[in-house]
């Protein structure tokens, strides 16, 4: 007779056949398939078995992908043909970078915008107070959506304005994320918001029941603030303060973010991002009359050129990825990027280091120490690939630089919630917005030189010269970099 343990073992090794034969037959990029190859390979019973069962497909759920392919059809095409009433579409602005325009309507359904003001805001407390000014400004309505938000500090201080606006009849939704935000939705702070008359809805709840239909990693990782649809905040800051993330035990300091508010068109945009999301989480629906949402209001004839970039797997996977390669395929003179997570794919690794061999100063600074033990070590295995090529590493010393920027020669920029990373490219919900405009691009890229002043420049030749055993680390991290 087989014992109960041989049983347990020619399970095991049986579903890890049937699983390596389903990657072999899946349509899935080569990395990907080696990884979870090798993720196979663990001589743990059931370990590689249950880690693909957990996150190895992409599923929403049947009901969330239909009906988030539905409202992103129709928000997109209503707004589309509303902007273009308003004889708000494409202009000549930034002419020579319209493919990288091009790319991201034809993948993300939304057109550039003219017509914007624009404000670089760098510091978390001086975001916080002006995100706090227009909330008690706010005449109409006032939507929110963060992957984080506070539970004491910046986060009780954006409740209390919302409370007062509530109090004087302003529509007001809130949005956040399960996992993310899950201190603030453990405590009082909902509940206060409710009895206020704030809306307030979870996005991506995780649960037991959830677990067995969908994928439970994949997170809205979207920070946005529309207020009357004409002002809006988006970047990389969540909802918090420059307290939150210091964890003085393992030397990873305070996060330090950029965001922008936007006052103009590109808050409209922002908005129906906002509209889809707010559909799926709450039920309530809200896109049936376009002419509420995006109200008819005077178009500035001269400002910023201005395109919201949404992306995620219900939508649009490679939305992000997509302009990002063609952003840097049309760099002429300089790139600079700043990122927290540096965990690229290879279509995005060949675009920066092509950048730098055909002449262009191609410049990617990262924290020092990240917050993620793995990630962070597979971060590092991209380094020698990239300076062997001429591209200049930087590692932030001051914190953990958080925020997700990239400037093309001074004239294009791009800022928003993604990370340079597969996670942030194919499995969160995120959104970035196109900048098209060499003033705010030139002032995004002296707040990068002002990141690279406070770090310190990996030298090749002391790179290569690090232990073998961190070496060998670092790459048996890379092996994981499409599950990461």
């Amino acid at each position: 007779m087989i014992s109960v343990w041989s049983a347990l073992v020619l399970a095991d090794a049986a579903l890890r056949i049937l699983l390596g034969l389903h990657l072999l037959m899946s349509r899935r990029s080569v990395p990907v398939t080696l990884a979870w190859l090798v993720a196979l390979t663990i001589p743990v019973p059931f370990v590689g078995v249950f880690s693909y069962a957990l996150v190895g497909e992409v599923r929403l759920g049947r009901w969330r992908v239909v009906a988030y392919k539905r409202l992103t059809e129709g928000y997109a095409q209503k707004a589309t043909v509303f902007w273009r009433g308003g004889n708000n579409d494409w202009t000549d602005e930034c002419a020579e970078y319209r493919s990288i325009a091009n790319v991201a309507t034809i993948v993300g359904d939304m057109p550039p915008l003219r017509g914007n003001s624009l404000a670089v805001l760098a510091d978390a407390e001086h975001m916080i107070e002006a995100l706090v000014r227009d909330i008690d400004n706010a005449r109409s309505r006032i939507h929110m959506l963060y992957y984080i938000w506070m539970h004491t500090g910046a986060g009780l201080q954006v409740v209390e304005a919302l409370e007062r606006a509530a109090a004087r009849g302003v529509t007001c939704r809130v949005l956040v994320d399960g996992v993310g935000s899950k201190h603030f939705i453990r405590s009082e702070l909902p509940e206060r918001l409710r009895k206020a008359g704030v809306k307030f809805a979870e996005a991506l709840p995780v649960n037991p029941i959830r677990m067995l239909f969908a994928r439970i990693d994949v997170r809205n990782h979207r920070k946005i603030s529309v207020i009357d649809g004409w002002i809006a905040y988006t970047g990389s800051q969540n909802i918090t303060d420059s307290s939150f993330g210091y964890r003085p035990l393992v030397r990873v300091g305070p996060w330090i973010d950029a965001s922008i508010r936007v006052e103009g068109p590109a808050a409209q945009a922002l908005e129906v991002v906002f509209l889809r999301d707010w559909e799926i989480e709450s039920g309530e629906r809200l896109g049936d009359r376009m002419e509420d949402i995006l109200p008819d209001l005077p178009i500035p004839p001269t400002g910023t050129v201005v395109q919201i970039v949404p992306s995620g797997p219900g939508s649009g996977p490679y939305t992000v990825r997509d302009a990002l390669i063609t952003a840097l395929f049309a760099a002429k003179e300089e790139i600079i990027m700043t990122t927290p997570y540096f965990v690229p794919d290879e279509p995005t690794k060949e675009a920066l280091i092509a950048a730098a061999l055909r002449g262009v100063q191609t410049t990617v600074v990262v924290p020092e120490r990240s917050d993620g033990l793995v990630v962070g070590a597979a971060s590092r295995a991209h380094f020698v690939d990239l300076l062997e090529a001429g591209v200049r590493i930087f590692r932030y010393r001051e914190g953990l630089l958080h925020a997700k920027t990239i400037t093309i020669d001074s004239d294009v920029a791009m800022i928003g919630s993604t990370n340079m990373d597969v996670r942030s490219f194919f499995l969160n919900y995120e959104v970035s917005a196109l900048i098209f405009d060499d003033d705010q691009a030139s002032i995004l890229r002296m707040l990068q030189v002002e990141y690279m002043q406070d770090s310190t420049e990996v030298v090749a030749a002391d790179w290569k010269r690090r232990p073998a055993i961190k070496r060998f680390a670092e790459n048996l991290a890379k092996l994981f970099t499409p599950l990461l």
